[in-house]
């Protein structure tokens, strides 16, 4: 079987298993599970084509509300979510519609879009220890989630299900720049009716759709660093507060654009710096030189070192 990512880039698995919680754990003995990859959509990860790997894809579509509270199987497609959540009069997720993936994959890098993340509604994650093959709740506050960080990217564990606590009333969060121009230019009354078509609008000038053109959304991470920290004048500051402040990485990226070796016909989306765009099915390895390209050439400018946003399988 070959598999590929949103980027484009095609890879076999050693195996390939889709498991439910009925065989799960038989399964899972009869390989080395600490080893295995756990799969969503593959929108967020990318996969060297020769390194062959034991893959594991969950499949849990159950769904339940209980009052303010939605607990969703991991396999459930996330904007899915999102419109079941608001035909359930449950609020909270609406700025996260359209990310591309699965609802397992919305806790690992902390999800986020318009002044949203993810962390913010997360009640309780339920997951399988892939060493001892139990299953076992984290709180929110046991995820230590963090800017496009949790626990689940340095523990081995697979993602069953999330559980969100929702607003029942619905409150338009309208405080992120592009979203609250795009809402005042067009005279737009915002209503729990209209609140995903906006935020698609919203993202479609500025993300590609990865069924038309191969990527994986904004590429690296926006730097984070000491409030006290001097920055160059031409890097914008996206959000500052008393401990820290957090760097549009687009911007440093687009000052230094026409230094960079981008590889295989490998590019920066025109209307996003940070969003890497594959149209001519670029190998794995030249997208390994075009992301070294970026990350020298920004560290070369800057003194800032760049990271990257989708989990690379070396």
């Amino acid at each position: 079987m070959t598999l590929r990512s949103s980027f484009g880039i095609s890879f076999k698995p050693n195996n390939y298993f889709e498991l439910t919680t009925a065989d799960l754990k038989q399964k899972l003995q009869s390989i080395d599970a600490k080893k295995a990859v756990i799969l969503g959509e593959n929108t967020n990860s990318i996969f060297n084509e020769s390194v062959a790997l034991d893959c594991v894809r969950y499949i849990d579509n159950e769904l339940s509300v209980d009052g303010s509270t939605i607990t969703a199987g991991a396999s459930i497609n996330w904007h899915e979510l999102v419109k079941i959540s608001i035909n359930n009069n449950l609020y909270g997720l609406e700025n996260l519609a359209h990310i591309p993936g699965s609802v397992g994959a919305s806790p690992i890098q902390n999800i986020g879009a318009y002044g949203q993340d993810v962390s913010q509604v997360i009640k309780f994650v339920e997951c399988l220890d892939l060493e001892s093959l139990e299953i076992f709740q984290l709180t929110n506050s046991e995820c230590n989630f963090s800017y496009r960080s949790s626990i689940f990217q340095s523990k081995k564990y697979l993602i069953t299900k999330v559980s969100f606590d929702l607003e029942t009333t619905f409150k338009p969060n309208l405080n992120y720049k592009s979203l609250s121009e795009y809402v005042a230019k067009n005279s737009i009354n915002i209503s729990k009716e209209n609140i995903i078509e906006t935020i698609g609008r919203v993202r479609a000038l500025r993300l590609p759709d990865i069924k038309v053109l191969p990527n994986c959304g904004s590429f690296f991470k926006n730097p984070i660093i000491d409030s006290d920290q001097d920055v160059d004048s031409k890097i914008d500051i996206i959000e500052i507060s008393e401990s820290f402040k957090k760097l549009s990485a687009a911007s440093m990226i687009g000052h230094v654009k026409h230094k960079l070796n981008l590889q295989g016909g490998i590019e920066l989306y025109k209307n996003h710096d940070l969003v890497l765009t594959n149209p001519k099915n670029a190998s794995f390895t030249e997208l390994l030189e075009s992301i070294e390209s970026i990350k020298n050439t920004v560290f070369n400018e800057f003194g800032i070192n760049l990271q990257t946003e989708p989990i690379i399988y070396k």
